[in-house]
């Protein structure tokens, strides 16, 4: 007796993302190289509703896309979606 693909979806569903955690939106921290304009990871993340009011000093970081080191504060970062 021949079972139709129909008849296999009701034994076997298909895999479902999982789902996030409410409220919580994790980004990335970017900044412009100012080589080469590109964005680069900063390699931290931060809640984007914590974000307003997250104080940052001054940071450090070497470039991905010309090897140099490049400082950058708050006002220079624009959020993205996390590397994962």
């Amino acid at each position: 007796m021949f079972i139709g693909f129909d008849a296999m979806r009701f034994f076997f569903e298909a895999p479902r993302r999982p789902k996030g955690k409410a409220g919580l939106k994790i980004k990335s921290l970017l900044v412009r190289c100012p080589s080469t304009s590109k964005l680069t990871d900063t390699g931290k993340t931060v809640d984007e509703k914590r974000w307003a009011a997250t104080k940052v000093s001054t940071q450090k970081f070497r470039c991905a896309h010309c090897g140099q080191i490049h400082v950058w504060t708050k006002k220079d970062v624009v959020l993205g979606r996390p590397l994962q």
